[in-house]
């Protein structure tokens, strides 16, 4: 059967991720794309709009050419953060490829997939500081610049960057506007987790990962309403390609999640909608929700009212909702879409 003939919903479709960040401006500007928090207890909210995203990834892309990177590769390695987002599309949409490394890998993976990977620059969160001080002295290694997306004396300082990319487009500076995207081009370079042997490097173009977009808009339905915490790895195509890239396509708000322990506690401060996950995240809310019911001796209860739900449902009158309240307020009670899949290639 045809993709056409499978399809739920009409979308329209990007070609590069060019079109993408006009999207964010064209559709989204006054909306926010982000929000987080500096730190699990913290209780201020950040909040980034769309027009800010498009801001910073202008600049940090002017930046980056401003330092000759073009055509190079960069490489990022963080936990899920705003800064994460922008210089993936900042790098890409600036002529280069992007080397997203896997958060979790022990120093010696990490600085063997540095030197395997020939990146010019690395773009790192400080908590990488003393490893990249090590790469730094060693002149074996291709890395000719080192930014931070926290301040640090150390190295080339991410906001450095955006400050001096807006100095430029103020003065004219056209580099990053004059950028032409070759859509088949390899514009992503992955490490496979290497759980059977050494990590194998895979080629992703812009074409791919939009075509990925495509699709998903195809069969699922987000709103720019949605909010989705996101949780699993940015590094994973799974979770950059579905929350982040999908889900900014669609204008939902991604909130990053302030670690496995805390996301019952995020689904109920930033409200969230949906979110991206693994089978075995929804086998573990299952479980604690089908305990929760035990404990409370509302086991009969629920299996009556999911047959009635399911009998309502015949005739289009949903009340899943109503009767399932109070199960779904432990969840935040605005939870509406989950999707859940499991990478083999990573």
């Amino acid at each position: 059967m045809s993709r056409s003939k499978r399809k739920l919903y009409n979308s329209d479709k990007i070609n590069n991720f060019r079109e993408l960040v006009d999207r964010y401006q064209r559709l989204y500007a006054s909306k926010t794309a982000f929000e987080y928090k500096q730190t699990p207890h913290s209780k201020e909210h950040i909040k980034i709009t769309y027009q800010k995203f498009v801001k910073d990834i202008k600049a940090l892309g002017t930046s980056l050419l401003n330092l000759g990177l073009r055509g190079k590769r960069v490489a990022i390695i963080a936990p899920n953060r705003y800064e994460w987002c922008t210089s993936y599309l900042a790098i890409t949409t600036s002529d280069m490829v992007v080397v997203p490394l896997d958060k979790s890998l022990p120093n010696n993976e990490l600085e063997s997939l540095i030197r395997r990977s020939d990146v010019d620059a690395v773009i790192f969160d400080k908590s990488y500081t003393s490893t990249f001080q090590k790469i730094a002295k060693d002149n074996s290694y291709h890395v000719k610049y080192f930014i931070c997306m926290d301040n640090t004396d150390d190295f080339i300082g991410y906001s450095n960057l955006i400050e001096k990319g807006n100095s430029l487009l103020t003065n004219g500076d056209t580099a990053y506007q004059d950028i032409n995207i070759d859509n088949q081009k390899m514009s992503i370079m992955l490490f496979t987790s290497g759980t059977t042997s050494i990590s194998k490097a895979v080629a992703l173009s812009q074409s791919n990962i939009c075509e990925d977009i495509y699709a998903l808009s195809q069969m699922t339905d987000i709103r720019k309403e949605d909010t989705f915490l996101s949780f699993l790895p940015l590094h994973h195509t799974f979770e950059s390609t579905c929350t982040f890239l999908y889900g900014t396509f669609s204008g939902i708000t991604v909130a990053f999640c302030d670690g496995l322990k805390y996301v019952q506690k995020n689904l109920v401060e930033f409200g969230i909608t949906g979110f991206v996950c693994v089978p075995l995240m929804l086998e573990i809310m299952y479980k604690k929700m089908k305990k929760g019911i035990e404990e409370k001796g509302k086991t009969k209860l629920v299996k009556l009212m999911t047959k009635i739900c399911n009998f309502l449902l015949k005739f289009k009158i949903d009340i899943r909702r109503i009767a399932f309240k109070e199960i779904l307020n432990n969840f935040g009670g605005k939870l509406r879409i989950l999707i859940a899949g499991r990478c083999f290639n990573e």
